[in-house]
């Protein structure tokens, strides 16, 4: 696919990307919110990608690919992506910054929020199909017709990069941690962050959390080999996929200790706690980390960090979320 980087990614991909990211990007800060101690009873710290510009840590991926392909190829070039919402919104930001045009293409049911966002950055918004899965064969079709960069949102090594800097950040500003949950839905998250920190410090523990109603890659670590659900669905819309990523299973399979999967109750709960007792408005894939501690999954005799990966949640969400969490 023209523009994409399937080259396996080194430490060096994740320290380019941290100097590209440092022009453009502040690191996220690390809460230790007490309101949300006092309510679980034990001690969390949180990585809070929500705070992002774009709402999501998709950005970091988002600007580190573009960036390159100018560098590489010039400004002259186009770029088009699919996405549940969050990388598409990423990518329409960073283009506008770097002054590169971009198609996003979105399935039909994405939050309108997160579609209205896309358009309101200058991109052309394409809707089409009903999952990730259907706008991501029709953004390849466009991307051949009309001879655009594409940019993956998670299967690309400058995306992995990108993703592995909030690892990279999470050492330096917490040494002492033993324990990081990640959520996980396409995988580029979670390979990313969980490859620099077992190649700096194989003794942390990480957990991968998903949905129970798309567990593509749980299925996948039970068969061995990656394998397509028949239906998947989830109020956790940016995990929603059918199918996992061949580029990214064997990342997974190397650096991730344990895959576990959560209730929609349990989501819609973590939502609201996340609101009242952490201060953080988080959406259902940002609030899967949280969702698995409520669960009882997590250790808690373990240091731990949980990433809040985004909060552009729906407002239906929402006060569905406060209202019946």
């Amino acid at each position: 696919m023209l523009g994409q980087n399937l080259t396996p990614v080194q430490i060096e991909d994740v320290l380019r990307a941290r100097e590209r990211l440092s022009k453009t990007l502040l690191p996220t800060p690390l809460l230790c919110m007490e309101p949300l101690n006092i309510q679980l009873g034990r001690r969390l710290y949180l990585k809070a990608e929500s705070l992002q510009p774009t709402g999501a840590y998709k950005i970091r991926g988002a600007y580190n690919k573009c960036a390159y392909l100018v560098e590489r190829f010039g400004s002259g070039i186009s770029v088009i992506t699919a996405s549940s919402g969050n990388h598409g919104l990423a990518c329409a930001a960073m283009s506008k910054k770097l002054g590169i045009p971009v198609k996003v293409v979105v399935p039909v049911p994405t939050p309108q929020i997160k579609k209205d966002c896309i358009r309101s950055m200058g991109a052309e918004l394409v809707e089409y199909g009903e999952t990730y899965d259907e706008s991501f064969q029709e953004a390849c079709r466009i991307s051949e017709q009309d001879g655009s960069y594409y940019v993956h949102p998670v299967s690309d090594t400058e995306v992995l990069g990108a993703q592995g800097t909030i690892g990279l950040e999470l050492l330096e500003q917490l040494p002492s941690v033993q324990q990081v949950v990640i959520p996980l839905g396409g995988g580029g998250l979670s390979s990313g962050i969980s490859y620099y920190i077992k190649q700096n410090r194989p003794d942390v523990q990480i957990t991968c959390v998903m949905p129970e109603g798309s567990a593509v890659y749980a299925e996948s670590r039970k068969a061995g080999k990656l394998v397509e659900l028949k239906e998947c669905h989830s109020l956790a819309d940016a995990v929603v996929r059918k199918t996992g990523e061949a580029f990214l299973f064997p990342y997974l399979e190397k650096y991730v200790d344990r895959i576990v999967t959560v209730r929609e109750s349990s989501i819609k709960t973590a939502i609201k706690d996340a609101a009242l007792y952490a201060k953080l408005v988080l959406e259902g894939a940002g609030a899967l980390p949280l969702a698995a501690v409520l669960e009882g999954q997590i250790d808690p005799s373990l240091t731990t960090v949980l990433i809040c990966s985004g909060g552009n949640i729906d407002q239906k969400v929402l006060d569905d979320a406060m209202a019946n969490g």
